[in-house]
């Protein structure tokens, strides 16, 4: 546990380093105390499009103000409620969409398009946006941006880290981050408990074999992840066969990549603990010891009266086996032999006293020696 907490640690401060703060050019700077000369203080962010998003206060509105790498004011935006919106831009809105409809709003001061406000609107299952200039007009885009689901959001965030990886810093957190998540799950959770050089190999070539491939795309498509379970079906087929637990390792491995890969870095720490911890607590025998098991058992017995006595087969598995039976299945019945699943638990209660093994005496001409 110690050992685990240590590295969950060393994943944590390396992942604090990723995030370090954002060295901003000098002609970004300047442009940004030419334009606000009131703001004393800014926190600065990239956008997705590589450009210097500046986050600060003017009294108590938050605004946030976008510049291009060479110094060129582009946009500064805030939130604003749907009762900040000017009278046209509100009727407007109320011709083709309900007030319950209203999600959130921005005022949007832009150096090409000038004043415009950015609606969001809740449209039966999916989000759009809408735009509309101070007059109340429409304006591009006349078709609304389509809010995607879940996944692609996080998809477009991920799309986001690209500007990151071009400075090189990202890319390197990325590697280190995924060769120490692949190193707990593979090595310290899996190895340390079962014991299989074999699976650790597996996990370790799912995860580094696809690493580049995901890193490489923006945008794992559908048709390439059906590529992948297909290869996990090969795999089983023609191999030796995975019990429950190697399959959800080797899952848990994929899903490392994936995490690593396509997540943004303000997600990936989470998503990557989570699963660390998912596997390592949900696999520890010492959490699980009081729980119920299933076996199939062969149970020997020569009256065929007895066979289909459920009462009198769980009172024999349960003194024979010393275990706690809470359930017994027939599954067939042969000529002096029984095959039943069994559901069972350890009871160290129902356990009698240990034999205590007698030391062999020596003979006096054995040879012992030296």
């Amino acid at each position: 546990m110690k050992a685990l907490l240590t590295h969950l640690i060393l994943a944590t401060a390396l992942t604090l380093s990723g995030l370090a703060e954002i060295i901003v050019p000098d002609p970004v700077l300047a442009t940004f105390q030419q334009k606000y000369p009131e703001v004393t203080e800014a926190k600065w962010e990239i956008d997705s499009n590589g450009s210097y998003e500046a986050h600060f206060k003017v009294g108590d509105t938050k605004y946030r103000a976008d510049f291009t790498r060479e110094g060129i004011w582009t946009e500064t935006e805030n939130n604003i409620d749907y009762n900040e919106l000017p009278p046209v831009v509100r009727s407007a809105f109320l011709l083709k969409y309900s007030i319950e409809s209203f999600r959130s709003a921005e005022a949007v001061d832009s150096a090409t398009r000038g004043v415009f406000y950015e609606i969001e609107v809740f449209t039966g299952t999916s989000k759009i946006d809408v735009l509309f200039d101070k007059d109340g007009k429409a304006i591009d885009p006349e078709n609304p941006v389509v809010k995607k689901g879940f996944l692609e959001y996080w998809m477009d965030q991920a799309a986001q880290d690209t500007p990151l990886i071009r400075q090189g810093g990202s890319l390197i957190y990325k590697i280190i981050f995924n060769l120490i998540t692949i190193f707990l799950f593979a090595y310290v959770i899996y190895y340390r408990r079962h014991h299989d050089h074999k699976m650790l190999f597996l996990l370790l070539a799912f995860n580094l074999f696809l690493f580049p491939i995901f890193l490489s795309s923006s945008l794992v498509t559908a048709g390439f992840g059906f590529t992948i379970f297909a290869l996990l079906a090969l795999v089983r087929l023609r191999s030796e066969a995975f019990d429950k637990t190697e399959i959800a390792y080797l899952l848990g491995a994929i899903s490392l990549t994936f995490v690593n890969t396509m997540m943004p870095v303000v997600a990936d720490v989470f998503s990557a603990t989570t699963i660390l911890a998912t596997a390592y607590l949900v696999d520890r025998p010492k959490i699980w010891r009081s729980s119920f098991q299933k076996i199939e058992v062969d149970y020997k017995i020569n009256e065929k009266s007895l066979m289909l006595d459920q009462q009198y087969l769980r009172a024999k598995l349960a003194e024979e086996f010393q275990v706690d039976v809470r359930e017994i299945t027939i599954n067939r019945v042969l000529k002096n032999e029984v095959k039943l699943t069994l559901m069972y638990r350890d009871d160290p209660k129902l356990r009698g006293p240990r034999p205590v093994a007698k030391p062999e005496k020596r003979q006096e001409n054995d040879f012992v020696p030296y």
